[in-house]
C-alpha cells in the first residue's frame, strides 16, 4: 500500500534518514516541511513547504526526521496536524506490516522515536533497531524454563529480553537509566499486555529494599559503558540469593583491532595481552562511542565476575572475539574493598 508522506526536517538528521530508513519511501514523499522554508525551495528534488502550507496538503503520515522531535511534535499538534498521523523516520519499517496490523497498533509502533534493538515485537513484526536480538545469550539450559522465577533485566532498552523471559514464565522487572517512554519499552509492554515493572535507575543504586530480590539477572551490553563496572557487579550480587544466576554480555579487548581505530595496528600488543587480566580505559571513545569506558580482556572479565562473588558456569565469545557472554552463579556475598569497611575490629 502506498502512503503519501510529509517529512518534517531538512537538516543532517533528515539527510541521514533519507540515506537509511527513508530511502525506500522517497517516491512516496510529497514534500518536506521546514519552519524556514523560504531559505531554499528543494530538498532531494522535493518541494520544501512551511508547516502552515503542509497543513493544506493531502497526506497520510507526517514523518518527523529531526533530533528535535519532542518540540516538533508539540508544534505540529498545536498547529492542527492530527496526532494519529504523526510518526518517526526510524519507525517507517512498520509500514511494511500495515496490512497485518490494526491501525491502532501501527500508530503505536510509529510513535516510538527511536528503536535500539531489532527483534520480533509481535508475531512476524520486526523492530527497526541497530542492535540485533541475540538468542545465544539466553540459550543456557538453566534459563529455558523460568516458570515462577523472578528476573531483572538491566539495560533493558526496548525490552527484547524482558519480553522473552516473560514468555518463558518469569516475573520480570526491567531497569534502565532512561524512562520507558523514551524507548520502545512502553509500547512493547502495552502491545504484548505484559505485567512487568520498570525502574528508571542506575545499576549502581540497586537495592533489595527498593528494587527487590531476584533469581536471575541479565546484564547485557552495559558494563563497558560504566566507569566503575565492579561496583555494578557488586550491586547485582546484593539482589541475588546464593545460587542465583547472572547472565553477562559485553565488549572484550581481544578483537579490538577489527572494530576500533586505536587498536587497528596494535594486533601484536593485543596478542600479548591474551590471557592476562587487564582492561583498557578509553578516555575519549572506543569504537566511536564516547560512553564506552573500560574494555576488559576475557580473562579480566572473568576476574571481575569471580571477585564479585560469582562462579562462572559457562563462557563464550564471538568469532572475532569482540564480544563475550557468561553465565555465572552467586556463591558468596561480595567481598569488601578493605577490612575497615566492615566496621568490625581489625
Amino acid at each position: 500500500m502506498k502512503s503519501k508522506l510529509l517529512v518534517w526536517g531538512t537538516g543532517s538528521y533528515a539527510d541521514r534518514a533519507l540515506k537509511k530508513e527513508l530511502a525506500p519511501y522517497l517516491q512516496d514523499i510529497i514534500a518536506f516541511v521546514d519552519s524556514n522554508a523560504k531559505r531554499r525551495s528543494l530538498f532531494y528534488d522535493k518541494s520544501i513547504v512551511s508547516p502552515t502550507e503542509a497543513l493544506k496538503l493531502d497526506y497520510d503520515l507526517l514523518i518527523i526526521a529531526s533530533s528535535y522531535f519532542p518540540e516538533i511534535v508539540k508544534q505540529a499538534i498545536d498547529l492542527g496536524f492530527e496526532e494519529k498521523k504523526i510518526g518517526f523516520s526510524t519507525a517507517l519499517k512498520f509500514l511494511e506490516y500495515q496490512e497485518k496490523l490494526s491501525q491502532q497498533t501501527l500508530q503505536a509502533l510509529l510513535k516510538v522515536p527511536f528503536w535500539y534493538h531489532t527483534y520480533e515485537i509481535l508475531p512476524g513484526v520486526m523492530t527497526p533497531g541497530r542492535c540485533p536480538y541475540k538468542p545465544e545469550l539466553i540459550e543456557n539450559s538453566l534459563v529455558q524454563d523460568l516458570s515462577g522465577l523472578r528476573a531483572l533485566d538491566i539495560g533493558a532498552w526496548d525490552g527484547p529480553y524482558t519480553l522473552e523471559m516473560t514468555r518463558r514464565g518469569a516475573k520480570v522487572t526491567a531497569l534502565d537509566i532512561q524512562p520507558p517512554t523514551h524507548s520502545g519499552f512502553d509500547t512493547m509492554r502495552r502491545l504484548n499486555d505484559l505485567d512487568v515493572n520498570h525502574f528508571c535507575d542506575s545499576v549502581y543504586d540497586l537495592s533489595p529494599d527498593r528494587h527487590g530480590s531476584y533469581d536471575l539477572v541479565t546484564f547485557f551490553g552495559v558494563y563497558y559503558h560504566l566507569k566503575n563496572p565492579l561496583a555494578a557487579f557488586s550491586a547485582i550480587n546484593r539482589v541475588l540469593p546464593k545460587g542465583g544466576l547472572m547472565l553477562v554480555e559485553g565488549a572484550i579487548l581481544e578483537g579490538s583491532n577489527h572494530i576500533d581505530p586505536f587498536w587497528k595496528d596494535r594486533e601484536k600488543q593485543l596478542e600479548q595481552m591474551k590471557g592476562l587480566p587487564v582492561a583498557a580505559y578509553v578516555k575519549e571513545n572506543y569504537q566511536g562511542i564516547w560512553s564506552n569506558w573500560w574494555v576488559p580482556t576475557l580473562s579480566c572479565l572473568h576476574h571481575w565476575i569471580e571477585s564479585s562473588g560469582f562462579e562462572i558456569l559457562e563462557s563464550h565469545n564471538n568469532r572475532v572475539q569482540t564480544r563475550a557472554w557468561c553465565v555465572a552463579r552467586k556463591v558468596n556475598d561480595d567481598l569488601l574493598e578493605h577490612p575497615i569497611l566492615s566496621k568490625a575490629p581489625l
